[in-house]
């Protein structure tokens, strides 16, 4: 509290161009600022090094399909198709439905 009190009493003491200096002053402050955080908003980003968790999608970061319950509860789907472990339950949606209507229509058959 005794900081404020003398801050604003030098302040008080300061003579109309010392005023403006320290005006003058802060807006360059203010400015440099400014600069200084647009400039680092555009500078580019470092990439991220690419790596792969088990089971989750490098792309996305969806699980994969071998790594979920509905995979484990299908029996031979692994035979049927290899690939089918490592699709992607968000990017390839289509080829995982795919594959389950094949595998419960093979199903069916038997």
């Amino acid at each position: 509290m005794i900081f404020l009190y003398t801050t604003l009493e030098t302040l008080s003491s300061l003579s109309n161009t010392g005023l403006w200096l320290l005006v003058c002053l802060l807006i360059l402050l203010g400015c440099a600022l400014v600069l200084f955080i647009i400039r680092m908003a555009r500078a580019p980003k470092k990439p991220r090094p690419w790596v792969v968790r088990k089971g989750e999608c490098p792309f996305c970061g969806s699980e994969l399909f071998g790594t979920t319950r509905d995979y484990q509860r299908l029996h031979l789907l692994e035979t049927l198709s290899p690939e089918s472990k490592y699709l992607c339950t968000n990017c390839d949606r289509e080829k995982v439905a795919d594959l389950l209507s094949r595998y419960r229509l093979g199903l069916a058959d038997d």
